[in-house]
């Protein structure tokens, strides 16, 4: 009795200890197949091929050394024996496929393919995402196409919209892709988001996106157009707002809003995008659209903000005095029609940046200030920015201890919000005004790191102008004149401004500052109207000192007056393509690339 037991753990224990070492010889091999050592790891798997170990456990690493190798002899039995076992499995057909097709045997491999692929039946969903998984996985896009195309045609239900588009973009068949998707939109509706983020994000990644963009536009408008679809519809106005082509998207979007029988939020919506985008003409349509449409519940506010978008419009472009008189009249109208209370308090304070900052009327835009702040009552960053323009005021009217007081209040108030680091800016540019350099400096070191990127711009623009220009105490002098030269400029003192800038140019020849100067010359002669001396400054920058920080400002300006003043389309086009060619990282980049097509005339060619 005592040596069967003795027997039987001698037994149990051997049994143990194979069971380890076949373990370990697995790890081991493994770790070799893993490093790309696939022969040490071949002559382990062929020793537990005459153990009869398990064949499950270890053949994918045992098969995938074998092809490294090009071992396909022995892979073949390799599969063919799991084929015997597991002969419904269409994993092992496939792999097989791809031993013909590693020893050239195409023909006979693609049979095999399509075999594999057209036995798969109704229903069965998960050998279609088995299938073509692995041909996407042995980068056989075109075989994974046809699983999916053929899971669905047998799954009518079943959606491969997605899988069969990122195929085509994975082929380089945009086109078809975009068909794929557009024809997804129509049949699940439900789909259409994820259908724009798709898009978005393959033709962005596509080379050549901007013809791709224009691909998928023509698709849209063609598609639209024959089938009057909701849905594309509404792709067709994302696109278009996507493209900043706000006026098609207009279009597109009014038509929606009267068949859907909408409340108007879609048009609001796109308004106030377009206005942000500066394409203020659209705004202006969509606001009007919004006032005439019946119980718009968007009426009061698109009657404010239609005005504050011609504002926008007239004050960003080259304009009359009588520009400025026909606008104050356009908000005087509103605000008597609407009335001056909480709700109009935002029209109230632009009135007051027109008329103190254009047409010079400072006591009627301080005391529109005053009754804005009254009226708002609460702490708020509209009262707040009321008070910030009164202290500009102030500093217009040579109350510099009233507008520091004001600056001062909104900077405590809003410590860590972007309007009181804007306070603080200003507090730091009215030292810079009065020559205290070296405390605007410290203030402006602290804005540097401001949530806000134009706050933070700002001031990084203007402690670098003080530092570069504060070295040493001749230069220190230079820098006090041209501070005050600004200062006199910002009081629209523009005579004494301009006196002040051509004294420094006098007694400091060749001095760094003088670019500047020259800029401040020109942005002086546009307030004065007189666009003629304007460009002539902006062109003695580009031409003089294109190798200075401000060279793709002053082109800038100089395009845009060539276009807006001179009426030159060819001469402005020349001068936006300059700034691409020469200034490709410039912040006008963008804004020259739009100016250049408005002034190829390139259009949208829509059906209203």
């Amino acid at each position: 009795m005592m040596m069967k037991l003795r027997f039987c753990l001698l037994f149990i224990f051997a049994g143990f200890f194979c069971s380890a070492q076949n373990e370990n010889q697995h790890q081991l091999a493994h770790q070799y197949a893993r490093a790309g050592e696939c022969d040490k790891a071949i002559s382990i798997y062929q020793e537990f091929n005459r153990q009869n170990v398990n064949l499950n456990s270890y053949y994918s690493n045992f098969y995938n050394c074998l092809i490294k190798t090009k071992s396909y002899f022995e892979a073949e039995k390799l599969v063919k024996r799991m084929l015997k076992k597991s002969s419904s499995n269409p994993k092992y057909k496939l792999d097989l496929g791809f031993i013909w097709k590693a020893k050239g045997l195409d023909k006979k491999a693609d049979k095999l393919f399509l075999e594999t692929i057209e036995s798969v039946q109704s229903g069965q969903l998960h050998l279609i995402n088995t299938l073509a998984s692995t041909f996407t996985t042995r980068e056989a896009s075109d075989l994974a196409l046809k699983t999916y195309l053929h899971g669905q045609k047998i799954n009518p239900n079943q959606d491969y919209g997605f899988q069969i588009a990122n195929i085509y973009r994975n082929l380089g068949k945009t086109e078809l892709m975009i068909e794929t998707f557009l024809k997804l939109v129509q049949q699940k509706p439900n789909k259409r988001l994820n259908v724009q983020r798709s898009l978005q994000n393959a033709l962005a990644r596509t080379g050549g996106n901007v013809d791709n963009f224009e691909l998928l536009k023509s698709k849209l408008l063609k598609e639209v157009q024959r089938t009057n679809n909701t849905d594309l519809t509404e792709m067709l106005v994302w696109l278009f707002m996507q493209k900043n082509e706000f006026d098609a998207a207009f279009i597109y979007a009014k038509a929606l809003d009267k068949r859907l029988k909408e409340d108007g939020s879609r048009i609001y919506e796109l308004a106030s995008i377009a206005h942000e985008n500066k394409n203020y003409s659209t705004a202006i349509n969509a606001y009007d659209y919004l006032i005439k449409k019946s119980n718009s519940a968007f009426f009061k506010e698109s009657k404010i903000l239609k005005v504050i978008s011609e504002s926008s419009e007239v004050l960003e472009s080259v304009h009359t005095k009588n520009d400025l008189q026909a606008l104050s009249t356009k908000f005087e109208n509103t605000l008597q029609e609407l009335g001056k209370n909480i709700t109009t308090a935002y029209l109230i304070k632009e009135l007051a940046h027109l008329k103190g900052f254009y047409l010079y009327n400072i006591e009627e835009a301080s005391e529109l200030l005053q009754d804005c702040i009254a009226l708002i009552k609460n702490e708020t960053e509209l009262q707040a920015e009321c008070k910030l323009m009164l202290a500009d005021l102030f500093v217009v009217q040579e109350e510099e201890w009233e507008a520091i007081l004001l600056y001062s209040q909104v900077e405590k108030s809003f410590k860590e919000n972007p309007i009181g680091h804007e306070a603080k800016f200003r507090r730091a540019r009215m030292s810079y005004f009065q020559g205290e350099f070296d405390w605007a400096q410290a203030q402006l070191d602290v804005l540097k790191a401001s949530t806000s990127k134009l706050i933070a711009n700002n001031a990084m623009y203007l402690s670098l102008l003080i530092t570069d220009n504060t070295g040493l105490d001749t230069t220190a002098k230079a820098m006090q004149m041209y501070a005050r030269a600004e200062l006199l400029a910002f009081q629209n003192k523009w005579d004494a401004s301009l006196l002040t800038l051509d004294s420094l140019e006098h007694v400091f020849p060749g001095h760094s500052l003088l670019d500047e100067a020259l800029f401040k010359k020109g942005q002086i002669s546009s307030k004065r109207k007189d666009y003629k001396q304007a460009i002539s400054f902006y062109k003695e920058i580009v031409e003089n000192y294109y190798y200075d920080i401000l060279a793709d400002d002053a082109l800038f300006q100089w395009a845009k007056l060539t276009e807006e003043f001179e009426k030159d389309r060819i001469q402005a086009q020349l001068l936006y393509e300059k700034i691409l060619l020469e200034h490709s990282g410039s912040i006008y980049t963008a804004e020259s690339r739009k100016k250049i097509r408005e002034l190829r005339g390139e259009s949208i060619q829509i059906e209203q």
